[in-house]
C-alpha cells in the first residue's frame, strides 16, 4: 500500500500558517486593548497630552512565542511610574485589569483553533 504524504503535509503547514496568523492578529488586538486602557485611565492631569497619546501597546516576536508590552513613549514616563509613592503609575494598573479577560479571550481562540 502506498500512501502519498503529500496533500496532509501541505494542509498541515497551511494549519499551522493560519494559527500563527490568528494568535499575531490576537496579540495585536490586545495590545491595543492595553495601550486603550492605560490611555484612558492614567492618574495624571495633561499638560501636553504628549505621556497619555504616547502610551504604546505592542507585540513582540520571541523564539518562544510572542510577548505583549505597555510602554511610555516620553522620557519622563518613568518619573509618572515611580515618583511620588507610584501615584501616577498606570502600568501594573492596566497589567492587572487587562491580563484575565486577555488570557480568556486567548484560551478561547486556541479552543476554536483545535
Amino acid at each position: 500500500m502506498k500512501f502519498d504524504s503529500t496533500s496532509l503535509r501541505n494542509g498541515l503547514n497551511k494549519l499551522e500558517d493560519r494559527m500563527t496568523v490568528a494568535i499575531q492578529l490576537y496579540a495585536d488586538t490586545a495590545a491595543i486593548k492595553l495601550q486603550n486602557y492605560a490611555q484612558a485611565n492614567a492618574h495624571w492631569t495633561d499638560r501636553s497630552g504628549s505621556a497619555r497619546q504616547r502610551l504604546k501597546g505592542y507585540r513582540e516576536t520571541r523564539a518562544d512565542g510572542y510577548r505583549l508590552n505597555i510602554a511610555h513613549g516620553v522620557d519622563y514616563g518613568i518619573w509618572l511610574e515611580l515618583a511620588h509613592e507610584k501615584r501616577y503609575a498606570i502600568l501594573p494598573e492596566t497589567i492587572n485589569q487587562c491580563s484575565g479577560d486577555i488570557m480568556k479571550g486567548f484560551e478561547n481562540l486556541m479552543g476554536r483553533l483545535k
